[in-house]
């Protein structure tokens, strides 16, 4: 290979490199930008924080917000919002979901969410009233 071809053949790598380098990046930020869209939706927790909430024998009911964020009614006169340390991504399709315990309580950063056979610690639990997580149910 003389000078010349290999001089035009580095050139072609960096032009290809270079584009394709473009192109990821491209898909890189735009793959950013959606994944940053449902974060900036996510509103700020409503009620007060709380270490944990009592349980009795199962949640009485429950409402998915997004696949971090969940409505736990313990009683039907008491929700919390209960936000996970990871998302589960199956949690908006799942029929059951259960929660650990200790006792007759769940603990924020003890507890863990069971869905669809995997666990997700509980990070934050929020004591709300019934207004503001029928409100939040409807917003989503």
């Amino acid at each position: 290979m003389n000078d010349i071809a290999f001089s035009r053949l580095t050139r072609f790598g960096a032009v290809v490199g270079l584009a394709l380098g473009l192109g990821f990046g491209a898909v890189g930020v735009s793959a950013a930008a959606k994944n940053a869209a449902p974060r900036a939706a996510v509103q700020v927790p409503v009620g007060e924080p709380v270490d944990s909430f009592p349980i009795l024998t199962r949640l009485h009911d429950w409402q998915v917000i997004d696949d971090k964020t969940v409505i736990v009614w313990a009683t039907p006169w008491q929700p919390y919002l209960v936000q996970l340390k990871y998302p589960s991504h199956d949690l908006p399709f799942v029929q059951t979901i259960g929660v650990t315990s200790l006792g007759d309580r769940v603990y924020a950063r003890f507890d863990s969410l069971r869905v669809a056979g995997f666990r997700y610690p509980i990070d934050y639990i929020y004591k709300m009233t019934k207004e503001e997580a029928k409100e939040l149910a409807r917003q989503t």
